[in-house]
């Protein structure tokens, strides 16, 4: 079940800021979607998926098993393709920092963010981090802690009817999450034994 906006929508008015959103790399029948908290800055002046240097997110990816080949920023249109592999973020809005997005944005995003997981429905859902799971959870599924069994990182068990196909749960690609990233990395394998293969025409 999830949030209505109505209320929230109203109290979120148009956003105006110097850099354009990045794309929803979105569609029916991919393998995994990989969804991240808000573009940063540096990605947000590129034009370009975890542009900012510093981030492990394509250096993750590339090792992962997911993808054929070493990838990068560039790539990020091409994954679909390439990969069965979607791009899309909770917040639509650049910031410097994720804090800097205010609790109406967090929850109509995932809201939004849920609809359009319900539409595609890929075979692998990958969220970027403990708080998006929180915010998406409680405003995008309509859960609470209560309804869940104590939080680990990977697959998540989720009571049945909440969510159509895999959930999981990755730490952060920044770096300023450093420590985590072998574990990171170590569950994107997991992810890619979890998913259907790539198939043969997506690599030619």
């Amino acid at each position: 079940m999830c949030v209505s906006t109505s209320n929230l929508a109203s109290q979120v008015t148009e956003l105006s800021w110097p850099y354009p959103t990045l794309p929803h790399y979105l569609r029916a029948g991919l393998r995994v979607v990989l969804v991240g908290y808000n573009p940063g800055i540096d990605s947000a002046r590129a034009g370009r998926y975890y542009a900012r240097p510093g981030n492990r997110f394509w250096v993750h990816l590339s090792e992962s098993g997911l993808v054929p080949r070493k990838v990068g920023p560039a790539d990020d249109w091409l994954l679909m393709d390439l990969a069965g592999i979607g791009l899309t973020d909770l917040c639509p809005r650049p910031t410097l920092r994720a804090s800097d997005l205010t609790s109406d944005e967090l929850a109509v995003g995932a809201v939004r963010l849920a609809a359009e997981l319900a539409t595609a429905m890929p075979t692998a859902t990958v969220l970027n981090g403990r708080r998006l799971y929180d915010v998406f959870l409680r405003y995008g599924l309509g859960r609470g802690p209560r309804d869940l069994r104590p939080f680990q990182w990977g697959r998540q068990t989720l009571p049945a009817g909440t969510y159509p196909g895999q959930l999981w749960v990755v730490p952060s690609s920044s770096g300023l999450a450093s420590r985590w990233h072998s574990l990171r990395v170590q569950l994107l394998r997991e992810i890619a034994q979890a998913v259907p293969a790539i198939m043969p025409s997506a690599v030619e």
